[in-house]
């Protein structure tokens, strides 16, 4: 499923890339490239992306389908700029993260997005630097249980707020940002666009 959520004004050319993700059994009997078994790997449960004054909230579906939904959306982007330590959301889309003490597999060995190899990314790293204090939302550690337990409107609303994080380090011009300065302080707003 996509829910499209129309973000007022614009900002630079690129596109803002957020995962929400689970932890799954990893293929039977693979191991890293230093011989270590890998017994669970992370699986995008949802993903934001924001492009062209939409914020896509994907979600549901087989993980074939988000993947192939998600590569679709992400499709001809000029940048994929996300925020991630070790560069957690490329290496998952690329199917090649193993865990945060190894080092990624030089080729993927669980399914991936279609053509993210190919695609040009950004990493900013974990400190954007948004001067926003956010409202009310749940720690990102918490997600995967609420994801567990249905509660999907609360991982909804944060991860709309992690993609419009993002959209700040774009240069949006003032609609834009005004926008986004409202969801990152209004929870009633922001659940208002995502349910």
């Amino acid at each position: 499923m996509i829910k499209t959520v129309k973000v007022p004004g614009s900002w630079a050319d690129v596109t803002c890339l957020d995962l929400e993700t689970v932890k799954v059994p990893a293929p039977d009997g693979f191991r890293m490239a230093n011989g270590e078994a890998l017994k669970r790997r992370w699986s995008i449960a949802m993903a934001g992306v924001a492009r062209d004054s939409v914020v896509y909230m994907l979600e549901g579906g087989t993980e074939t389908e988000r993947l192939w939904m998600l590569g679709v959306t992400l499709g001809d982007s000029r940048e994929v700029r996300y925020a991630a330590t070790r560069e957690f959301d490329e290496m998952i889309c690329k199917g090649r993260f193993t865990n945060a003490r190894r080092a990624h597999e030089l080729e993927p060995f669980f399914p991936a997005v279609p053509e993210a190899d190919k695609l040009p990314w950004r990493n900013l790293g974990r400190n954007l630097g948004v001067p926003i204090r956010r409202g009310y939302d749940c720690e990102s550690r918490n997600v995967p249980a609420l994801i567990a337990s249905g509660t999907l409107p609360v991982v909804r609303v944060h991860l709309l707020r992690d993609v419009v994080e993002l959209i700040l380090t774009a240069n949006p011009g003032p609609v834009a940002e005004a926008w986004c300065r409202r969801i990152l302080t209004d929870y009633s707003f922001a659940l208002s666009l995502v349910s």
